[in-house]
């Protein structure tokens, strides 16, 4: 009876099933799209069959909430760690871009590009040459300053590549239609600035004219002055009169007789 009863329980423990190791991990709980952010809401901790874990799936929540999707992940999908990354290292600009900020794009040359020099992080300032209607003449002017360089050609990271033919910018929706305006309208060039040097200085443009010397003024004709009329000579005083007495017999008879300074003198 005894071996009877143990063959019996052998038999009983061979036919139960036997339960597969399992590993809790992280799983999405709804659809994630790509480059999305991902948020505690969107993931649950399930246990896995271990023969059904994939490769790099991740077992902390920690290690997912917070990080952004590089690809869409479906619902009730284990998530691994090539499915996601942090918003700085996600291919492309868009997760690198501020809120309020547009990027933008323009086309350069060596001779208007600082000549390959400019790399991702770079800032500059934008040299329009445009017609000023109100002037009639071309001015020259720097209408944009401090704009950081997000992209060299198709180059987003490497700091070794410059610049060669385009420029992507970080800019507001108004420093875009400012650029994009001098860029039709006129010619644009870029200026390197230090990435310690902020400040932003103002002008009303140059043009030709604060090249040139003004013209020299003519001398200023000297009022004419009017000669003053010398009176007439004055007539000299007629010459003095001296009275003299002649007396013949009882007769006296007066003469007036006219003398000379000289003789007076005499």
């Amino acid at each position: 009876m005894a071996t009877a009863y143990f063959f019996y329980d052998y038999l009983q423990q061979v036919s139960k099933p036997k339960t597969a190791p399992e590993k809790a991990v992280v799983m999405s709980w709804v659809a994630i799209p790509a480059r999305q952010p991902i948020t505690a809401e969107m993931v649950r901790l399930y246990p896995v069959p271990q023969k059904m874990l994939l490769t790099n799936s991740i077992a902390k929540l920690d290690d997912v909430v917070g990080k952004w999707t590089i690809t869409a992940i479906k619902p009730f999908e284990q998530v691994r760690l090539s499915d996601i990354a942090e918003k700085s290292k996600l291919p492309g600009l868009a997760p690198s871009i501020p809120t309020g900020k547009r990027a933008i794009t323009i086309g350069i040359t060596d001779t208007k590009g600082v000549a390959g020099a400019i790399f991702p992080g770079d800032r500059v300032d934008i040299i329009a040459n445009l017609k000023d209607p109100t002037r009639n003449e071309q001015v020259v002017q720097v209408p944009l300053q401090n704009l950081v360089v997000m992209a060299v050609d198709k180059n987003v990271t490497d700091p070794t590549v410059g610049a060669n033919t385009s420029l992507t910018l970080c800019a507001t929706p108004e420093e875009a239609q400012l650029i994009t305006v001098a860029e039709e309208s006129g010619a644009i060039r870029v200026m390197l600035r230090s990435r310690d040097d902020q400040t932003v200085t103002t002008d009303d443009g140059f043009s030709l004219r604060n090249f040139l010397r003004p013209p020299a003024e003519k001398p200023k004709a000297e009022p004419l002055v009017q000669q003053q009329q010398q009176p007439p000579p004055t007539a000299p005083p007629p010459p003095p009169v001296k009275k003299i007495t002649i007396h013949i017999g009882k007769t006296s008879t007066d003469y007036d007789v006219k003398t000379s300074k000289d003789k007076e003198a005499k």
